[in-house]
């Protein structure tokens, strides 16, 4: 059945009636924390959290206990009302219990992970002026010792350890989570007299240049969200989760607090222990990134390579054939912006009959080989929704053929984050980011004139709803150059509407390439496409101001295997690879991925492209804490790679 035609009108009405009903839900809270220590209560019995890498295991009952106590011990070491607690820590399952404690106290949670750079997070407690930091762990403790030194705190807090080295060297007095919570258990609490519009955390933003900015989001941005998104996922008590993505980041800190709302049952995870806990977890839910499905695509096909080529053929056949079906299916369905009846009539035709011919293979593979592929590597969960940048569509393509419900959501940190999300008891409206949220309106603008574009016109995405944060911490400046007088937000991303009010995001507004004849290229999607490609594991495109397009491109492992290259062999002294193999096979994959993406302009086509020995990673400043590529450090990390390939075109 053909999606319906949603118009401006309709959706701004429903918007309104859902504001009002979720200011009639809102009214009866005064925080966060009172909202959540509500629902937890109705389920005091049930587990909450299982971290088998911390040795935490605590039911609801004894984690309302663990906030009380927390909350009462910052008050007793001096916190009040409005003040900042530095949180410096991993996701672990004691996180939780410090962020809601520091909320009840009437503080504003200040979080950032502990692997992050020490001048990060020394600018951090500068920035916030906090007074009492919590740490997770004694190797974070000792590595921030230096600037310590200089901070006039009233006391560090560790979740995990005793923090003996720092007791040694620092003056400020240091005490377990386990002293704090004695400590709150014999000082009375007092309520901090919280107000909705009071700032309940500051996230810093990821940044790609410069230090990060302090996003205060008020208990009102924060609550409204599982009143918001609740429909789109619909968690359920007792439902088992997995927590893997760093709880510093709005999404995964969003994710817990609507888990824990839902009385879910949250086991934590790490990258190198979630496949195995996939399969002994076996979670109903959990809240993922695109990097991870890439690895978990991967790792597939690995498996089937190794158990016989022969396996491998025939699954990577089969699921060629049901992508096609699922493509067949989409185009079958949707409204697109073809004027011409008969053009149209045709094409949902066409579509029509491939579907109705591939059906029976697609049905067939997913009963006799789907369903094993998905067993094996534990991928039998009710649904999982992406989140933090775009999944390729070759991604969702893999697990939609499996079977896998793998649905993805949109939002900043700036919008407490989700935006938009593509709802669980719905068609998966692949290559969408979702229709919005309850509460919530998008609208598409011309990035020059602010003029609001038509359904399928690409423009900057705006955003307004309850979710939008206060504004940046001692920047108001800043603030108003995202958000304007009536509310609106803009998100610096690129994208169109569809006819029923879907998002599709095509790239950000400020990584356009204009090249010098003036035509403008979103790098995002064609990146997208060459990364297809087994042998190509990052890319960033260049050419601004350039005659053409240029690529740097990081191989795969398996790239340079195939190649006989030994990465310990590569000299250290040089940024790019010249190997005339490597360099072949590249070439051949670029030109492959970038055929079968559509519609792509002849300035679209790279011309040149550079290898490269390193990987963009967090380490060497090129790679984001949320996982993107800085791509204005990449430019002037690669300023004479980039110059030298232009020169050699």
């Amino acid at each position: 059945m053909k999606n319906k035609h949603i118009d401006d009108f309709t959706m701004n009405n429903r918007v309104f009636g859902e504001r009002r009903e979720l200011e009639k839900a809102l009214s009866q809270y005064h925080s966060i924390g009172e909202y959540v220590l509500q629902c937890m209560s109705t389920y005091p019995d049930f587990k909450a959290i299982t971290d088998e890498y911390s040795g935490v295991e605590l039911t609801y009952g004894q984690l309302i206990e663990g906030i009380k106590e927390t909350a009462s011990g910052l008050q007793h070491l001096g916190v009040r009302k409005g003040d900042f607690v530095a949180l410096f820590s991993e996701n672990n399952g004691l996180w939780c219990m410090a962020d809601q404690g520091i909320m009840r106290a009437g503080a504003v949670t200040t979080p950032r992970g502990s692997a992050a750079p020490v001048s990060e997070l020394d600018f951090i407690l500068g920035h916030c002026e906090a007074d009492i930091l919590i740490l997770q762990n004694d190797k974070i403790l000792e590595k921030l010792i230096p600037v310590l030194k200089s901070r006039n705190l009233k006391g560090i807090v560790m979740l995990l350890g005793k923090g003996e080295k720092g007791k040694e060297e620092l003056k400020t007095p240091i005490y377990t989570l386990d002293e704090l919570r004695e400590m709150g258990r014999n000082h009375e609490f007092t309520d901090p007299g919280l107000t909705l519009d009071d700032i309940s955390t500051m996230l810093y933003t990821s940044g790609t240049t410069g230090n990060p900015k302090g996003v205060m989001l008020t208990h009102r941005n924060v609550l409204s969200q599982p009143f918001s998104f609740d429909e789109g996922f619909k968690a359920k008590p007792g439902e088992k989760t997995l927590q893997i993505l760093p709880v510093w980041h709005s999404y995964e800190r969003i994710a817990q607090t609507y888990f824990l709302s839902r009385c879910c049952h949250m086991h934590f995870t790490t990258i190198a222990g979630l496949g195995k806990d996939l399969k002994k977890v076996a979670p109903a839910t959990f809240m993922s990134v695109p990097k991870l499905w890439d690895t978990i695509e991967k790792r597939v096909y690995d498996n089937l390579k190794k158990k016989s080529w022969l396996a491998y053929i025939l699954v990577s056949f089969s699921i060629f054939l049901s992508k096609l079906y699922i493509i067949h299916r989409i185009y079958a369905n949707r409204d697109t912006d073809v004027k011409l009846p008969f053009v149209r009539a045709v094409r949902f035709t066409w579509h029509k009959l491939m579907r109705w011919a591939l059906a029976p293979v697609h049905q067939l593979c997913k009963r006799k080989l789907y369903a094993k592929i998905k067993d094996t590597a534990g991928l039998n969960f009710r649904a999982t929704v992406s989140g933090g940048g775009s999944l390729p569509m070759h991604t969702q393509l893999f697990f939609e053929a499996l079977g896998v419900k793998l649905l993805e959501g949109y939002g900043l940190t700036e919008t407490s984050p989700v935006l938009t999300l593509r709802n669980v008891d719905e068609e998966n409206y692949l290559g969408s980011a979702g229709t919005p949220i309850k509460s919530t309106e998008i609208k598409i603008v011309d990035a020059e004139t602010g003029k609001q574009l038509p359904r399928f016109k690409k423009g900057v995405i705006m955003a307004r709803g309850p979710q939008i944060m206060k504004g940046y911490y001692k920047d108001e400046e800043a603030t108003r150059k995202v958000k304007d007088e009536n509310g609106w937000f803009n998100t610096g991303d690129l994208g169109w509407l569809t006819s029923d009010y879907h998002l599709v995001i095509v790239g950000r507004e400020k990584d356009t390439i204009v090249l010098s004849n003036g035509e403008n290229i979103e790098p995002i999607p064609i990146e997208g496409a060459v990364l297809e490609s087994p042998y190509i594991s990052q890319i960033v495109l260049v050419g601004q101001d350039e005659d053409n397009l240029g690529a740097l491109i990081v191989p795969t492992d398996e790239a340079l295997e195939k190649c006989h290259i030994e990465p310990k062999n590569m000299t250290i002294r040089i940024r790019s690879v010249q190997n005339k193999e490597l360099r072949e096979l590249i070439k051949k994959e670029i030109q492959t991925h970038i055929k079968n993406k559509n519609n792509l302009k002849s300035f679209e086509y790279i011309k040149q492209f550079a290898v490269l020995k390193d990987k963009f990673t967090l380490d060497n400043g090129t790679l984001s804490a949320s996982g993107k590529i800085k791509r204005n450090k990449v430019f002037e990390e690669y300023k004479e790679t980039i110059d030298d390939m232009y020169k050699k075109k």
